[in-house]
């Protein structure tokens, strides 16, 4: 059975006035629970709607802070010209110091655009860990290289799409975010290397497959079980 978690949070997905459009119900049921994401103030989740580079930057965040809304404070040193006294410009200075995010090359973020597949799962994987410089997350090929890692880390796991070109729904967001709390966390191992003038470093890769973003930012841990009993059905009928 799928990990279960009972709280507040639960009416919270049952009460969403279009709940039964959503295709990923598992990953938007639990980032419900565990206060990754909500519905719209008009009652519903909206699905199909697509989320912008500003909203995705949020959510990272917030899982960042194991499902809670970080206190950053004011923006003092805008990174991107366009993102002065806009919503979210704690937040995508906090994933911009970390990495996660970067700019259009031109002094801009672009916050209201919509973000890709690719775009989201190369957030996800630096959030998860990885370099984005060390592992060719930027530059001509960088949708290339994020493609590769993202489906080895299963990020596109239940996700059916023409492209990762194509813009994040609401729906899929859920998936992906929900496939990377439960991927392992990376590290890197540096050994310095001199050839008695100058001192470099060689970075190696540590996958650590047992700790993964539900332990260590959420404390959850995933059980595997079979359930004989519950308050709807007992063992015998």
């Amino acid at each position: 059975v799928s990990m279960m978690v009972v709280g507040a949070g639960a009416a919270s997905y049952d009460d969403f006035s279009d709940k039964d459009k959503i295709v990923n119900k598992e990953a938007v049921q639990m980032l419900v629970e565990l206060g990754v994401i909500n519905g719209k103030d008009t009652g519903d989740f909206d699905p199909t709607g697509i989320v912008t580079r500003a909203e995705m930057a949020k959510m990272i965040c917030v899982v960042l802070n194991g499902g809670k809304d970080p206190s950053l404070g004011n923006v003092s040193n805008y990174t991107y010209t366009d993102t002065v006294g806009h919503w979210a410009a704690a937040y995508i200075e906090y994933c911009t110091n970390l990495g996660i995010v970067a700019g259009r090359g031109d002094g801009t973020f672009a916050p209201n655009d919509t973000v890709t597949m690719a775009e989201a799962a190369k957030m996800l994987l630096v959030a998860i860990g990885y370099n984005a410089d060390i592992e060719g997350y930027v530059g001509a090929n960088w949708q290339i290289n994020t493609d590769v890692k993202a489906n080895q880390q299963d990020l596109y796991e239940g996700i059916t799409a023409t492209s990762t070109s194509v813009d994040l729904t609401r729906d899929n967001a859920a998936q992906m975010v929900w496939n990377a709390l439960d991927a392992g966390v990376v590290s890197y191992d540096y050994t310095l290397i001199t050839d008695g003038s100058s001192i470099t470093s060689s970075p190696t890769l540590i996958d650590n497959e047992s700790k993964t973003l539900l332990t260590d930012k959420f404390k959850v841990s995933k059980l595997e079980g079979v359930i004989v009993a519950n308050e709807n059905a007992t063992s015998t009928g």
